[in-house]
Formats: structure tokens, sequence, C-alpha cells
């Protein structure tokens, strides 16, 4: 019974940590009668949520004369989903906890617009940066979204602002525009949406790009290391655990690896260890990147960096293709929320496929957005899936790694016109190097300013 007590109390908690550990928690504590023959796999559970809860294993200490060991506790250079960074960004990791709080408080019927979750949002809780590295003390959501990285260092920030009709804050308008409409149907979906595929997603770019420029500093070392490690950070995240792949269940994780190892089930594009091979490319890349840094070699960095900016591009396409296979099979008029998640993921990629390919952008327009007079995905599945493959040829990726799911295939007709090895896209190196040319190199500049 005493178990049972402390379990009520402390199980709740968990709900904001990696709902796989909370699951199984619940299940030995609350759903079954205590057995101690599960002791060791309980204190093992409970251990990994530590971190999460914030407190450290040398807060909780041993018990018992030993009986319990202290546990290890996380180092600078924690592992993520197999990659170990060099710099501690363990912090942004968390930025999918701020996320997975945001969709839990939008659940419950608010009358105040939702105030609990716009504070997450606005000034976050997880991704506690150390405040005398950093300047500031934590990073949130909207200051991602409002970063000026974007602007600074991405090379598709003004396809982006562009294709918004010139704001460049698109992504925070829309999710503060949601908060405040009242009877707004699958709000928790569209503010989700919009943090996972809006507002990482053009960080990341931002975070890459300032990597490239920070190797063109011999006398900052530490700058891009930090930075190419806060994109790792900020793609796999915290809620993956450190094993190789990530986290062995999808319910777990809101960030663009979680994207991918959920698209692979679906798209048959997993490694013989069970995760998806866009992401075993990008662990890859990751670890390169770290050895050109360390070098440095910024020529062949500059490459890596943009072969990694347009592999994660790959889920979001292969999402898009699959939210087109789901709503083609609803009827005109539907309000599904698969129309509204279909939306975002599209607008997250249709900026750089205008770059590439007006005339696909078109097509996903039509099919992707939603329309007042029009059958979702009016000319099917295979017709969204069909206007990525010149864009998969412009940024150096082939489609193999799309797969296809459910007869819709991507590589249809995908004719590559160069050897589809995430070579650098002409059009990211000439962006770049614009971008380069336009930026004052000053000293100062703190990675994660962003005022």
């Amino acid at each position: 019974p005493r178990v049972r007590m402390y379990a009520v109390s402390l199980i709740p908690q968990l709900s904001q940590c990696r709902p796989s550990i909370q699951r199984k928690l619940k299940t030995y504590l609350l759903d079954r009668e205590y057995d101690p023959k599960d002791f060791t796999r309980i204190v093992s559970l409970l251990q990994q949520s530590y971190d999460c809860l914030g407190f450290s294993c040398e807060e909780v200490g041993t018990y018992n004369n030993d009986a319990v060991a202290e546990c290890a506790g996380y180092e600078s250079n924690h592992p993520m989903a197999g990659f170990t960074p060099k710099a501690d960004v363990r912090t942004i990791s968390k930025i999918d906890l701020d996320i997975l709080a945001i969709q839990g408080l939008l659940k419950f019927p608010s009358s105040t617009n939702n105030q609990m979750a716009q504070l997450y949002y606005q000034y976050g809780r997880a991704a506690v940066i150390d405040q005398d590295q950093h300047t500031f003390d934590v990073l949130s959501l909207q200051k991602m979204a409002k970063s000026t990285y974007r602007e600074e260092y991405s090379p598709y920030f003004q396809e982006y602002k562009d294709y918004h009709n010139g704001d460049s804050f698109y992504a925070n308008d829309a999710i503060v525009s949601a908060f405040y409409a009242d009877g707004m149907q699958w709000r928790n979906e569209y503010i989700v949406s919009w943090l996972q595929y809006g507002v990482v997603v053009e960080y990341l770019m931002g975070i890459l790009g300032n990597a490239i420029w920070g190797c063109t500093r011999p006398d900052d070392t530490s700058h891009p290391t930090i930075s190419w490690d806060s994109f790792a950070a900020a793609y796999i995240g915290s809620l993956e655990g450190t094993d190789l792949g990530g986290s062995d269940e999808t319910i777990d994780g809101f960030l663009i690896w979680n994207t991918a190892n959920r698209r692979s089930v679906q798209f048959d594009t997993q490694t013989e260890e069970h995760f998806a091979i866009i992401n075993d490319e990008m662990l890859d890349l990751l670890y390169a990147g770290q050895t050109q840094i360390e070098r440095p070699d910024c020529v062949n960095f500059e490459k890596t960096a943009s072969r990694a900016l347009h592999l994660m591009l790959l889920p979001l396409i292969q999402s898009t293709i699959w939210y087109a296979m789901q709503n083609e099979k609803l009827e005109f008029n539907s309000n599904d929320k698969g129309l509204v998640i279909a939306e975002i993921l599209a607008l997250s990629v249709l900026p750089i496929v205008k770059l590439y390919d007006e005339t696909a952008a078109d097509v996903i327009e039509r099919n992707m957005l939603q329309q007042s007079v029009s059958t979702p995905v009016v000319d099917g599945a295979q017709a969204v899936a069909n206007s990525f493959y010149q864009v998969l040829d412009e940024i150096g990726w082939g489609c193999e790694y799309l797969g296809q799911a459910e007869n819709v295939d991507a590589c249809k007709l995908y004719v590559p016109r160069r050897p589809s090895s995430g070579s650098m896209s002409s059009r990211w190196a000439r962006n770049w190097r614009i971008l380069i040319a336009s930026i004052a190199v000053t000293s100062g500049t703190l990675l994660f300013e962003c005022l």
C-alpha cells in the first residue's frame, strides 16, 4: 500500500517526461500489484527521469548503505540517440519537453486563452541554459521563432519570408493567433505542428549556417562546435534517450528525428537496427562534421552542413506524402485534424520546393493547403509524391531515402541527374556565399542571441 501511495503522487508528474517511461512505471506500480522482482527495472526507469524532473543523481544519493547505488548522472557530453556531442548542449535538446508540456496543457478547456501553454511558449521551462555562457537563462520556443539567426545565417530565410508575404515571424504570428482564436477546432494539433515543423525547422537552418560561419573564425574553435552540436540536439531531442537509433517507442519524441523514425516504418526505410536510414545517415554527417571542425576543414564542413540541412527535409517530405495518402480518403468538406497537420507540413517545405520548381509547388498547394471548395488531395497522393522528384535532385538526396507506402512511390518519376550522395546544392552554395559576404565578421556574437 505504501508503494502505491507514493506511486499515485509520482506517476502523474512523469507525464512531463518520456511517455514510454511513464507508461511502463504506471504498469509496474499502478495497474497491477507491486512485485519486488520488478524493483531493478523500476529503479532504472526512475533514474532515467531524474534529469527531466530537474534534479540529479547526486541529489537523490544512495539508499541503505549502497543497497541502491547512486546513478551515474549526466556528463556534459551526454549521448543523444547514439550521437555524443563535444559541447554541453543537453539543455538545448529539452525543447521537446516544452512542446510536450504545451500539447498536454492544450488538451484542457480554458477560459484564459490557454495562458499556461502560452507561458511555456513565451518563456520556456525545460531548455535551461547556462546564463554565464549564453547571456540569458532560458531558450524558449518563441525566442527560437523570432531568432535573428534565421535571417542572418539561414540560406533559405528569404524564400520563407517571401512565401509568407514578407512576414519574418510568420510561425510565431500563426501560433499566437491560434491561442486567441475563439472556438478554434484542432487548436492543439495546429499549434504543436507549427512548433514541430515551423519553429524548430527554421531555427535548425539558422544554427547550421552559424556553424559554417563560425568555422571561418580560427580564433574561436568552440563557436562552430557549440552550433553544430546544438543542431544535433534540436534535431534529436531529449525524449529519444541515449541508445543508438533513439527510443524504441515512437510515442517518445517531437522533433525531426522522431518524425523520420515514424515515417521509416510506414515507408519501409529502416536500418537493420530498426530506425530510419535518414537518421543513420544523419549520425554519419554529425560525426563527420565534428571531425572537420576540429581540423579545421571548413570547405568540407560546409558541404557536410549542406547535406545535413537538406537531409532533414526528407522526413518532412515523407510526412507530406503520408498525409496526402490519408487525406485523399476524406470526403468533401471534411474537417479532419489531418488536414490541419498536412497543411503545416506542406508549408514547412513549400518555400524550397517553389525555389526549385514552381509547377510542383502549385500542385502541392492545390492538394495540401486547405481550400474552401475543394475535395482534399484532389489530384491524388501520387501527384503530390511526383511533385517532389525534381526537388530531390536539386537538394542532392535520392528518392530511395523516401521509399514507398500504400502503393504511392516517390520514385515513380525520379530520374537522377547527379549522384544521390547528398552533394551540396548549388543554390545553397550561392545563397550561403552571399550571406557570408554580407555578414560583418565581428566578435562577441553569441550562439543563443535571439534579440
